[in-house]
């Protein structure tokens, strides 16, 4: 099947069944310990997270540097092995459980779930050309011979808008731009057309004037190949522009979950409020008031089991001192939020 076959195939109505399940996810980094002592400290990297991504949909994975929004990726395609947890994936109906996997099992998962890295200057091989870096997934997985693929990565190449795909195939990374890069790195991951796709901050070490053309090509690509994305970002105009819900994360915990418009427009945890009054406003006549935070993030090493958010939280109370962190409740209207504090709709007229 060719990359324009997909293009045909894409047509069909989109399907809302779960792609992916995470359940119970978590992932400690060991600070100590040796070949004959056991580590007693960890950095909580992620730690008890739960979601699902409905297929043909995306979601973004929102929150500051440290909080744990890379792991995440790297955990759902098996870059990193988790501490505790599992990952379902609903690929061609057969569900698969990504932790287990074994062998054989393992190279058919990345037939199906691939990952577009941060870094365009990192991510490529300087030694490769262009063709054997797009063209080495097709390898991996025996699709095709040399013509074949030859043809199919030209094909990925115009898709992607490097036109004409000739003058590419045969050059180096060092002889294109940071953009070209991406796109490249865009084209690697979804030569083999897989189902699911993790893009961590594909756009930020870009120019701004060309991220809005990258942001574009993927949101396109995703239609036409039916690929599922999860977006990480720390930029929530990035998130609203390229996903259908959004996640927040603070220090390995998923704080706010629900549709994008609805999280954005109300939202309910005072990080996530936080992390909105900060966004600028273009217009010079409108203002908004930041909201001020306590003290800096925390480090995530063995942190205690109360909110995570507690010590820089305004709103913290007694009762977010002497509990657990507190689980994502439902708040209405799909929306989902781990505070005790923060009451739903239906709470508040009950108090009253």
């Amino acid at each position: 099947m060719t990359v324009t076959d997909t293009l045909s195939a894409a047509a069909m109505p989109v399907t809302t069944d779960a792609l992916v399940r995470v359940e119970g996810l978590r992932k400690l980094f060991p600070l100590n310990g040796g070949f004959l002592r056991q580590p007693d400290s960890f950095i909580y990297a992620v730690d008890d997270l739960s979601f699902t991504i409905p297929r043909g949909e995306s979601l973004a994975l929102v929150g500051e540097s440290g909080s744990g929004k890379t792991t995440t990726g790297k955990l759902l395609v098996r870059l990193l092995d988790p501490s505790a947890g599992h990952i379902h994936m609903n690929v061609d109906g057969d569900p698969m459980d990504v932790t287990t996997l074994q062998g054989s099992q393992t190279k058919r998962f990345r037939r199906q779930v691939q990952m577009i890295f941060q870094d365009p200057y990192e991510s490529l091989n300087p030694r490769r050309t262009i063709f054997d870096t797009v063209a080495e997934p097709l390898a991996v997985q025996g699709i095709g011979n040399v013509l074949d693929r030859q043809e199919r990565v030209a094909e990925m190449l115009a898709l992607v808008g490097l036109t004409p795909p000739s003058s590419y195939l045969f050059r180096f990374p060092h002889e294109l731009s940071g953009g070209q890069r991406q796109r490249i790195a865009i084209a690697r991951a979804l030569i083999i057309e897989p189902a699911f796709v993790v893009a961590d901050e594909p756009t930020s070490m870009l120019d701004v004037s060309i991220r809005t053309g990258i942001m574009k090509l993927m949101q396109d690509l995703a239609d036409r190949l039916g690929v599922t994305y999860l977006y990480i970002t720390h930029d929530l105009a990035v998130a609203r522009y390229m996903s259908q819900r959004i996640a927040v994360m603070y220090l390995g915990k998923i704080v706010e979950m629900g549709d994008t418009e609805e999280v954005l427009h109300n939202p309910q945890h005072p990080y996530t409020q936080a992390l909105l009054s900060a966004v600028p406003i273009p217009d010079p006549r409108q203002r908004r008031d930041p909201i001020p935070l306590k003290g800096s993030v925390s480090k995530p090493v063995d942190p205690a089991p109360r909110c995570r958010f507690y010590d820089r939280c305004p709103l913290a109370a007694k009762v977010c001192e002497i509990n657990d962190h507190p689980p994502l409740e439902g708040k209405g209207a799909g929306h989902k939020v781990a505070c005790y504090v923060v009451r739903s709709p239906r709470e508040t007229a009950q108090a009253v």
